[in-house]
């Protein structure tokens, strides 16, 4: 039996990222590296060329999620480095693969993106853009992206949002013009902060990076605030307020009405608006969804995933409703969540804390633990046959303002209680593709999961697609059963669920 209290910490004793460990050293499938990260956000910006240098798996990587990303554009050139650039260095073959670029296509800036193998050789790329950045028509960025550093994604996001910075010089400022900084998702102007700051009057300029072009971030120093919804884009928020003296205002993905209430504030004070008082309607339903979770969840206990969401910030809020914490999974230990963790601590609970993405010795964790929820991405099937309700929020990163809190109250019950009612489905694939509710037409299903010949696994996902918010998920949950060597085989077989 694994041994959790030889293995890991409590959250008690978490000081920094030295005291979150991992529950193996062999970690599966593990975390995303800094590359991804900068996938995830150059990919958006359509006028700006990613030259990635590196071995041909990093480029490989970086080109299939950047395609996919874009829906089959693909503004992402690949420079494969040689045992012979290692040893001579490979300055001039990246000076010659920018001019052919620069040459050949209208891209308004090109960011050059280094990888593992040229920071061991200590390969100064950086260096190299800025000597000869004046010889190109479009605009250079540099972004380093050593894995060996850091333990996951994060830090290419930062990077990459923080490089666009270069692309900004003073300007005169506009009131009531703001910026949106960190918002992944498309549809911004649809969020609930757009739509009360556009009823005061407020212009909003860019939104990085989601709705970007060049000249768009170029002008985004006209702006009198802005307004971060995440936290990877604070480093540039500070740099803009340090070169451009613009301030800003961290609404992130918070749950708790009074953060977002503090955040609504900074904004009205800033711009001279009145925000809060447009927005009471969903304040109070904010309210209602809260006692009624509270009732539904209280004495439950939860295992905390990986969610684009802050860790110790959700697993607060859930205690708030009445859960309790058993095990918190992270990517790292960031400062800013400090208040969060002693938040937990002072409601007298004190959950096991490791590193995320390992997710082959948790199966011993939920045997020994035995949670009623899991929140967050893993194997569906693996929890549905330990009897452990899986729910997935991803729709909250669209949202910003109370909208969040709803969104994530709304999935959690409907979810929940999906599973209370309907104890043979499987819930997890269910939340993952974005379903909150069994569709009438799919009543049957149940029967289906108590009869196990009714169904091939491809048909159910098939049935599944139909009423999918995002169709795109269907291929990660099968994925996800598919690392399930039993459903694996079965899947190979057309077997039926």
């Amino acid at each position: 039996m694994l041994n959790l209290d030889e293995r890991i910490c409590r959250l008690s004793q978490v000081r920094g990222n030295e005291e979150i460990k991992a529950l193996s050293f062999a970690k599966f499938p593990g975390t995303h590296c800094p590359l991804f990260g900068v996938a995830m956000i150059a990919s958006f910006i359509a006028d700006m060329a990613v030259l990635v240098v590196g071995t041909g798996e990093c480029t490989y990587y970086a080109k299939g999620f950047a395609y996919g990303n874009q829906k089959g554009s693909d503004n992402f050139y690949s420079l494969v480095i040689g045992k012979n650039d290692l040893t001579f260095g490979c300055g001039k073959k990246v000076l010659s693969a920018l001019r052919e670029i620069d040459s050949e296509n209208a891209h308004a800036a090109i960011m050059v993106v280094t990888t593992c193998v040229l920071e061991v050789i200590g390969e100064d790329i950086g260096s190299l853009v800025l000597e000869h950045e004046r010889e190109f028509n479009a605009r250079l960025l540099a972004v380093n992206t050593e894995h060996f550093k850091c333990g996951s994604h994060i830090p290419g996001m930062e990077r990459s949002l923080s490089a666009l910075a270069g692309l900004m010089s003073k300007a005169k400022k506009e009131e009531k013009r703001i910026n949106i900084l960190g918002h992944r998702k498309h549809g911004v102007e649809k969020t609930e902060v757009i739509a009360a700051l556009a009823h005061e009057g407020v212009k909003i300029g860019t939104v990085i990076p989601s709705n970007c072009r060049i000249q768009d971030i170029e002008e985004a120093s006209c702006a009198s605030l802005n307004v971060v919804t995440d936290f990877t884009a604070l480093p540039l928020a500070r740099e803009m307020e340090k070169k451009l003296s613009i301030p800003f205002v961290y609404f992130g993905r918070h749950l708790l009405t009074e953060k977002i209430d503090g955040e609504y504030q900074k904004i009205e004070e800033i711009l001279g608006v009145n925000i809060i008082s447009h927005l009471q309607d969903k304040r109070e339903k904010l309210t209602g969804l809260c006692e009624k979770a509270a009732a539904l969840f209280a004495g439950k206990t939860f295992i905390y995933g990986n969610t684009p969401m802050m860790a110790f910030e959700v697993s607060d809020f859930l205690c708030s409703l009445g859960l309790t914490p058993l095990f918190i999974q992270v990517r790292e230990y960031y400062e800013s969540e400090r208040e969060d963790i002693d938040a937990i601590l002072a409601k007298g609970f004190d959950p096991y804390v490791a590193q995320i993405a390992n997710i082959a010795p948790m199966q011993h964790v939920y045997d020994q633990l035995k949670p009623h929820i899991y929140l967050g991405h893993e194997n569906p099937m693996a929890l549905f046959k330990k009897g452990i309700v899986q729910i997935t929020a991803d729709e909250v990163t669209e949202k910003i303002g109370y909208e969040v809190p709803i969104t994530f109250l709304e999935k959690i019950i409907s979810i929940y209680e999906l599973a209370l009612s309907s104890p043979n489905v499987p819930v997890g694939m269910m939340s993952m593709m974005g379903l909150s509710s069994m569709p009438a037409n799919m009543s049957g299903m149940t029967g289906a999961m108590q009869k196990p010949a009714q169904k091939t696994v491809d048909a159910l996902f098939a049935e599944l697609a139909q009423f999918a918010s995002e169709p795109s998920l269907i291929k990660s949950a099968k994925e996800a059963m598919q690392k399930m060597p039993a459903m694996a085989n079965m899947a190979s077989k057309g077997a039926k669920v």
